[in-house]
């Protein structure tokens, strides 16, 4: 049973940099080059063009970072829980997740050490019964 809640993040940097995607096409990938390639489309066409579609909504315009928006934008945040405001940074990346078919199988190791084990519990009722 997939969920939205199944689905990781498909790391591309550093330790997995040889990470590959096959879709149902035929077509295959390292990840790290279709991210790649995938950012720069990201920045080249959907934030150049971010400022004017903004505005064309009616939601105003952000600074004009088209280049930087992807390592990071000097920014603050208000969070309702805090009702205080945060300096910070914010950036856009684009993130590519993989949900598997099958369940990944949890290991469940026999520690006859663990307080918790169904055994201590029986012997707990059987004690105060």
């Amino acid at each position: 049973m997939n969920t939205n809640n199944n689905f990781k993040q498909l790391e591309h940097e550093q330790d997995h940099l040889d990470t590959v995607v096959s879709f149902d096409n035929g077509t295959t990938f390292k990840v790290s080059k279709l991210m790649q390639q995938l950012n720069k489309f990201f920045q080249q066409s959907v934030l150049y063009k971010l400022p004017e579609k903004l505005m064309q909504v009616g939601l105003g315009t952000p600074p004009d970072y088209r280049n930087n928006w992807t390592s990071n934008v000097k920014a603050e945040i208000l969070e309702p829980q805090s009702g205080k405001w945060k300096k910070g940074k914010v950036r856009m990346r684009v993130v590519l997740e993989f949900c598997p078919d099958e369940p990944e199988e949890v290991e469940i190791t026999n520690n006859s050490d663990n307080n918790n084990s169904l055994d201590d519990i029986r012997k707990h009722i059987d004690i105060t019964n």
